[in-house]
């Protein structure tokens, strides 16, 4: 199966805008100040613990990003910082709410990312895999976690350790899912660093699950579960073992759109712009329409 590199890439935080998409109710009376975020070259993480915010999604870093985020005291009515020559972030108040911001409250992202170079392929849907940005460099380390919990059991974990478990069941969704569409669409494999994926050549979401289940002890697995056997036989992981273990650790799973339908795509220059919903990642739409 032929491969194919993943070459586009950021040279500058502008190549990369990003818009969060929510609707957050204002109430004079609340006790939360809502604010809007506009960031360049940091992450929101960053911003979140200098100034105690919270914040409903991550934004990448290398990228201008305009997101809410909230605060317990007032922080003034316009706040800008010059972190250095290529990073600033600047805050704007926008009124008081009543409940601080969570994470995954939010609709989705619209985006404005730099093609110039790039041919657009024009596609109804694209699969939702999880991109590098969430497996790669951390789905290894949590097999290995996951291993060593097989032989040595404990319910408190840290929360570096839980992110790396949620890597490593990202990865064995991408996986299982991959093995589903080979049998039945032909494809060709997108290459980004160590991670490949399988993109099918027309994706017609009328002949694809509208689900697939993430791994954990609460969820049904329907049509994934001799995919996920087929995968976690080659992982060294039996099915039911692993899902022993989940219940352990209290992974309950959960339901992840097998693919996704992009909103309000066109290209005006060097941009091509478009809408996802949470959850979804820019880069992968890219590797479905960049030839």
């Amino acid at each position: 199966m032929r491969e194919v590199e993943f070459k586009w890439k950021r040279e500058n935080p502008e190549d990369f805008i990003v818009k969060e998409v929510s609707e957050i109710p204002l109430d004079s009376s609340g006790n939360h100040y809502l604010y809007l975020l506009a960031k360049r070259n940091l992450t929101t993480k960053e911003i979140a613990r200098k100034l105690n915010l919270s914040y409903a999604g991550m934004k990448d870093k290398t990228a201008l990003t305009f997101q809410k985020v909230s605060s317990d005291r007032f922080l003034g009515e316009f706040l800008r910082e010059k972190i250095d020559s290529k990073s600033w972030f600047i805050l704007k108040f926008l009124g008081k709410t009543k409940r601080k911001l969570k994470i995954g409250q939010l609709k989705g992202n619209r985006f404005a990312v730099n093609v110039s170079g790039f041919e657009i392929k024009k596609i109804p849907a694209f699969i939702n895999y999880y991109d590098v940005q969430r497996i790669s460099g951390n789905w290894k380390r949590g097999k290995e976690i996951l291993f060593k919990l097989l032989e040595k059991p404990k319910k408190r974990l840290s929360w570096t350790q839980n992110f790396l478990i949620d890597s490593y069941l990202s990865y064995l969704w991408n996986r299982s899912l991959e093995l589903y569409l080979k049998e039945r669409l032909s494809g060709y494999y997108v290459v980004d660093g160590e991670e490949r994926f399988f993109i099918p050549e027309k994706v017609d979401v009328g002949e694809l699950p509208k689900f697939w289940t993430i791994l954990g002890y609460k969820k049904k697995l329907f049509d994934s579960e001799e995919f996920y056997r087929e995968v976690l036989r080659e992982e060294g992981f039996g099915l039911e073992e692993l899902l022993e273990l989940l219940r352990f650790l209290r992974i309950k799973g959960d339901y992840r759109m097998t693919y996704v339908i992009p909103r309000d795509v066109k290209k005006i220059g060097r941009y091509l712009f478009f809408f996802l919903p949470k959850g979804s990642f820019a880069t992968m739409f890219l590797k479905h329409v960049l030839t």
